[in-house]
């Protein structure tokens, strides 16, 4: 595995992940029931993350409400990445992960949350 093959996500968790919050990634699973139906199963999963700002700037280029929050998420660990049908509980707070995006070092993930 390269460096940029997700090779760095041990290396990014050793060094940063003492510093981040614990936190928890909530996912539901979907299974097909046999019946034309699926069985949504509901999953948690510890992760190692921050909450951080937009700059106004930013906000204003994009139109991300105010309300959204920059939440950093460390990829080691976790096995199946949020999606939009997420939710990341981060310093007390929980979030509706609204858009992800990955690093190339494939060591963190950028997420937009929205407090639920």
């Amino acid at each position: 595995m390269g460096l940029l093959d997700g090779g760095l996500q041990a290396v990014f968790a050793g060094a940063f992940g003492p510093l981040f919050l614990d936190g928890t990634l909530h996912k539901v699973e979907t299974t097909p029931d046999g019946e034309g139906g699926v069985i949504r199963t509901p999953t948690d999963t510890p992760i190692k993350g921050m909450v951080d700002r937009y700059s106004e700037a930013y906000r204003a280029s994009a139109g991300i409400p105010e309300t959204d929050a920059r939440l950093i998420v460390l990829q080691h660990g976790v096995g199946a990445a949020p999606d939009t049908d997420s939710e990341i509980t981060l310093r007390g707070a929980r979030y509706r992960v609204m858009a992800v995006e990955q690093d190339p070092a494939q060591a963190a993930w950028t997420i937009r949350g929205r407090p639920v």
